[in-house]
């Protein structure tokens, strides 16, 4: 037997479970096993990305959401060995590989939302950056993202067509409890929280004078005690930690 033929039929028993519209089935394998490994490699992973992307699977039609799925079974080609994972996987998938006309604009946005949560929850624990001065620092599991879609307002209800003007800024985080939450931003407080993970501006004195240049705020005063009522509030939240 040639030492590679063990390989080829492992890799064509593979292709076929993939997609049995694509690949034979190899040869000496009954019909009755390979039906009942074709179903449950494939419902394993429809079930595991229904309950990964409640809103994505919900606003999809059943064949559309089964072709979905079964392209992703069948031509990506997964790097991770944790079965949650792979639903970072699917996310990566539609942002990098899927392209097709006719299918919601805002599909990837919305599958890189809802993977967000499951990422941020499996998490690991990890030190908060160094305060110096009067500058606070953003909580490693606090994520600001921003989409060109309103990732979290889509749903059976609500599925536009066209892009809004304006982009998306959330802050999706873990608290104390381990649970994760999502606060809708705007620009400034999202922007806020970029300059304060800047280290080449030393205090808050210099984030609130670069923030007030991009804003074009005429009143540094004013602008400085509105971004410290936002602190404030991001700090109860356990977002921001100052100094003690």
């Amino acid at each position: 037997m040639p030492p590679d033929s063990l390989r080829e039929q492992q890799l064509a028993f593979a292709n076929h479970l993939r997609n049995p519209s694509l690949h034979a089935p190899p040869p000496g394998v009954s019909e009755q096993r390979l039906r009942v490994y074709r179903e449950l490699f494939f419902n394993n992973i429809r079930q595991l990305l229904a309950g990964a992307f409640p809103v994505l699977r919900s606003i999809l039609p059943d064949a559309d959401w089964e072709a979905l799925v079964r392209d992703f079974y069948t031509h990506h080609r997964c790097e991770t060995p944790l079965f949650p994972f792979i639903a970072g996987e699917f996310a990566d998938y539609l942002q990098q590989e899927r392209d097709r006309a006719g299918e919601p604009p805002f599909l990837a946005e919305l599958a890189l939302y809802e993977w967000s949560e499951i990422a941020l929850r499996h998490a690991e624990d990890a030190m908060w950056p160094a305060v110096v001065g009067d500058k606070p620092r953003l909580s490693p599991l606090c994520w600001p993202l921003a989409f060109r879609w309103p990732v979290h307002r889509i749903g059976g209800d609500y599925q536009p067509a066209e892009l809004p003007a304006q982009p998306t800024c959330l802050l999706v985080y873990r608290d104390e409890t381990h649970a994760v939450r999502f606060i809708e931003s705007n620009a400034a407080t999202f922007r806020l929280l970029t300059l304060l993970a800047d280290d080449s501006l030393p205090d808050l004195a210099a984030v609130t004078a670069q923030l007030a240049l991009e804003l074009q705020h005429p009143d540094a005063v004013v602008l400085s005690a509105a971004l410290q009522a936002v602190m404030d509030d991001l700090a109860d939240k356990g977002i921001l930690r100052r100094s003690p």
